[in-house]
């Protein structure tokens, strides 16, 4: 998994957090074809979520990826439940995001929602095949 070359990934995670904080001042994005500044705005901290996580794939996998396979997990039972912890957190914080918080886009509570869903979603699938009716009997 160790590449000889250094790495990219803490440039691209600077990046990432440059762009996601570039989201909290108005008045600098263009309006675009779609006429919003806003939304502008929006697309670049997506694209910074987006390469904060790959920065972040890539310091714990050693790998450029996407997706990680439950075998690169190090400790897979202890990060179920951590990742379930986590994935609660978040549908819980983007309730209160889209109830109470009128400074935040709309939108912000739906992406938090669908992360701490897709959190919820893959620890569900980790403990049926580690823990639960899924796996394997002989190891």
């Amino acid at each position: 998994m160790d590449e000889s070359n250094p790495s990219r990934h803490p440039a691209v995670a600077s990046l990432g957090i440059l762009l996601i904080c570039s989201t909290l001042v108005s008045g600098w994005a263009p309006t675009g074809p779609w006429g919003s500044e806003s939304f502008t705005r929006g697309v670049f901290g997506l694209a910074g979520g987006i390469m904060l996580y790959l920065a972040w794939y890539r310091h714990t996998f050693g790998m450029w990826g996407v997706i990680p396979a439950l075998s690169m997990w190090k400790q897979p039972k202890s990060s179920t439940r951590i990742l379930a912890a986590l994935g609660v957190a978040f549908v819980f914080s983007a309730r209160f995001m889209g109830h109470t918080l009128e400074t935040l886009p709309d939108p912000m509570a739906m992406l938090i929602m669908l992360s701490g869903l897709l959190m919820l979603l893959t620890s569900l699938y980790a403990w049926l095949v580690l823990e639960g009716p899924l796996g394997d009997e002989e190891e």
